[in-house]
């Protein structure tokens, strides 16, 4: 069966917006789990989803977090994650580091209370 990026999109996003994620993030959420897939990295892509159901399932995943900064220096930063999805932490955490390497010329970020974060982060 051949599934259209299109349609598979929606229903990942559909998916997230059951689990109670806002709009932006179930959007977000999609598109670094499309964005493997099409990637190749097929480990990494939709076949997760599952894996994030149940995580909320379980009520380890918060679908409304608080992602906030609670350390930084003019170079570093912790982000805490409020529980919520690795695929929505994540490219946040990774825009800080952006912002810190384009101001001081090098950006490190940790990210604590967070889910499953070893995903590429969307093609922006």
């Amino acid at each position: 069966m051949i599934v259209s990026e299109t349609s598979l999109r929606e229903f990942t996003q559909n998916i997230f917006l059951a689990m109670g994620c806002s709009h932006e993030h179930a959007v977000l959420a999609a598109d670094v789990l499309l964005l493997a897939d099409l990637r190749g990295i097929d480990s990494h892509g939709v076949a997760r989803l599952i894996g994030y159901v149940r995580l909320w399932e379980s009520k380890r995943i918060n679908t409304n977090p608080n992602i906030t900064v609670v350390h930084e220096t003019p170079t570093t930063a912790t982000v805490d994650g409020d529980a919520g999805l690795g695929l929505v932490v994540a490219p946040q955490a990774m825009q800080v580091a952006i912002d810190k390497a384009k101001n001081a010329g090098t950006g490190w970020v940790s990210v604590k209370n967070s889910n499953h974060l070893a995903l590429p982060a969307p093609m922006q």
